[in-house]
């Protein structure tokens, strides 16, 4: 709690304090953001790969329907992975670093505050309670999205002309509708071994993020209707 508040706080007093600075230029950035996307790629692609291996070891469902993914509160195989998710989310807070440096305000919506704060929180949380068995998928499909996502945050930084751009979000609400689906399932399946109260918590969690998403998609590449006043005027 007191990393997500500060985050919160360099977020407000960050969009304060620059807007009486000058930007921070891209050639200062440049040699970070290089490193950073480098290092986000191979880590994301990493875990989600580690997660999918110790799945396939564990004989893991991906959406257990008649049955339930093993949890061993004991010796649980993904907790060591799990930990490092959950520590590469305070390494994600660096997009809004960038972000408040360059004065480029316009990212800084409501849905990026949210959905890297509430993550973290969020994955903290399961750190302590729902660290094996089912969460495998999350990492698997969070990490597999990430490794897309900071490859295109790489060739963006070489390259306006990406064709694929709205392609991603699409990815990203697929990736959501799949965690929707399992968390799903575990409920009908009336799965006790993972935390019932996280997997109804993780469930609402999901849907916030996907509408939001979606609106966010829906702003940026729907098109738009034009007003009839402004159509009259035209004509």
């Amino acid at each position: 709690m007191t990393i997500a508040g500060a985050y919160l706080l360099f977020v407000f007093f960050g969009l304060t304090i620059m807007q009486f600075l000058p930007a921070v230029s891209d050639r200062v950035f440049y040699p970070l953001k290089f490193c950073y996307n480098i290092t986000q790629m191979f880590l994301c692609a990493y875990m989600a790969v580690e997660a999918g291996v110790l799945a396939y070891r564990n004989n893991y469902t991906l959406f257990p329907y008649g049955k339930t993914n093993p949890f061993d509160a004991a010796n649980p195989p993904l907790a060591k992975l799990l930990w490092l998710f959950y520590i590469s989310k305070m390494l994600d807070f660096f997009d809004t670093f960038s972000i408040v440096m360059q004065k480029r305000f316009k990212q800084l919506s409501f849905l990026h505050v949210y959905h890297h704060s509430s993550i973290f929180c969020f994955y903290w949380l399961n750190l302590r309670r729902g660290y094996d068995g089912d969460i495998f998928l999350t990492i698997v499909l969070n990490g597999a999205i990430h490794t897309v996502m900071y490859t295109y945050y790489f060739l963006s930084m070489h390259t306006k002309d990406i064709w694929w751009k709205k392609y991603l979000t699409v990815m990203q609400m697929i990736q959501f509708c799949g965690m929707v689906t399992q968390a799903t399932m575990m409920m009908v399946n009336d799965d006790a071994t993972f935390p019932p109260r996280m997997t109804q918590l993780y469930c609402v969690y999901v849907i916030s993020i996907l509408a939001l998403f979606m609106n966010f998609f829906a702003q940026s590449y729907m098109p738009k209707k034009k007003n009839t006043s402004d159509a009259k005027k035209t004509a």
